[in-house]
């Protein structure tokens, strides 16, 4: 029994890995495409290829790292932007195994295409290699030193360690979000963002983030209420999702630190740079966030579908305003 139980779970893993595989083939060229944009309506590129072809050196170790990789083969620019994209699309493979994580994944992607994916290169990418190191060695000892090395590649990823050392030394990730250690820590996690978030103009002048810090700075505008909304609603799902008593939910400490990020966004509220890019970078999350409700509570019975598919077009509704360049 034990023979057939392995060889079947082997069986189904093959056979994800297949469908993974077909997708990747498939939707990766056309996410490809859209990162890929007109490089003249590229607001960074022009800045990323002066930095590159005068060896500038003036971005984070882990770019100039790669930088300095690309020249020792004496690639051009071009050439570069497509090693960068195409590194882009391997971690999305590596942080999206699971196919139907990946179906979920794919209306986020092409609507971050053009922004985080396709502009924002450095904090994607690192970004990116934060995720993929949560996910695989998070329960490790070794998840720390591969955290730090993600940061070398954007210091905007500080928060998310922050986020991710939090959650693997005071949240008990496999219980529900009202036991009272995960209750009692996340409540201090909210109090400290609210501290931070009344500090956060002085923090910025003593990082030398001046033009963060100036009160008419288009940076320190506040979200939209319909940006709000959508924040709000989806941590709705998500505290939902982990006060369930059913266990265990998929991806729970993924879920974790989703529900953190969407908190960080609506604290800091104010001041877009930090809620806005946090809120793009929960959409990164958001598809593990939709699978897990789905294994949890969406197929259990006809209310838990009904309020996966609120779940769902909520998700989807930043569809609504997408504006891609071909």
């Amino acid at each position: 029994m034990d023979i057939r139980f392995w060889g079947g779970k082997i069986l189904i893993v093959k056979k994800q890995m297949l469908h993974s595989f077909i997708l990747f083939l498939i939707f990766l060229p056309i996410l490809y495409f859209f990162i890929n944009f007109d490089s003249a309506k590229n607001l960074d590129y022009n800045g990323y290829k002066d930095n590159y072809e005068n060896i500038w050196n003036q971005f984070e170790l882990g770019y100039t790292a790669l930088e300095n990789i690309a020249r020792l083969f004496d690639l051009n620019f071009e050439s570069f932007w497509f090693a960068i994209i195409c590194f882009e699309l391997l971690l999305i493979a590596m942080l999206y195994t699971n196919p139907y994580v990946f179906i979920l994944a794919f209306p986020n992607l092409l609507f971050l295409s053009q922004g985080l994916l396709g502009t924002q290169v450095r904090f994607a990418i690192a970004t990116l290699l934060c995720l993929v190191v949560f996910k695989y060695f998070f329960i490790k000892k070794r998840f720390y030193f591969y955290s730090v090395g993600a940061v070398l590649f954007h210091n905007g990823t500080l928060v998310f360690l922050f986020f991710s050392f939090f959650i693997k030394m005071l949240i008990d990730f496999r219980e529900r979000i009202v036991y009272r250690k995960n209750f009692y820590n996340l409540a201090l996690f909210v109090f400290v963002l609210i501290v931070v978030s009344m500090l956060v103009n002085n923090i910025l002048l003593f990082m030398g983030y001046y033009y963060y810090a100036d009160p008419d700075s288009k940076h320190m505008v506040e979200r939209s209420l319909s940006s709000l909304m959508y924040t709000s609603c989806i941590l709705f799902f998500v505290f939902s999702l982990l006060n369930s008593r059913c266990k265990p939910v998929p991806y729970a400490a993924m879920v974790y630190l989703g529900g953190m990020m969407l908190i960080l966004s609506l604290v800091f509220y104010k001041f877009s740079i930090i809620s806005g890019r946090y809120n793009l970078v929960f959409m990164l999350v958001e598809p593990f966030v939709l699978y897990s409700y789905y294994k949890t509570i969406g197929y259990k019975n006809a209310f838990g579908f009904f309020s996966f598919l609120i779940l769902f077009v909520v998700a989807m509704s930043k569809l609504l305003v997408i504006n891609l360049t071909i």
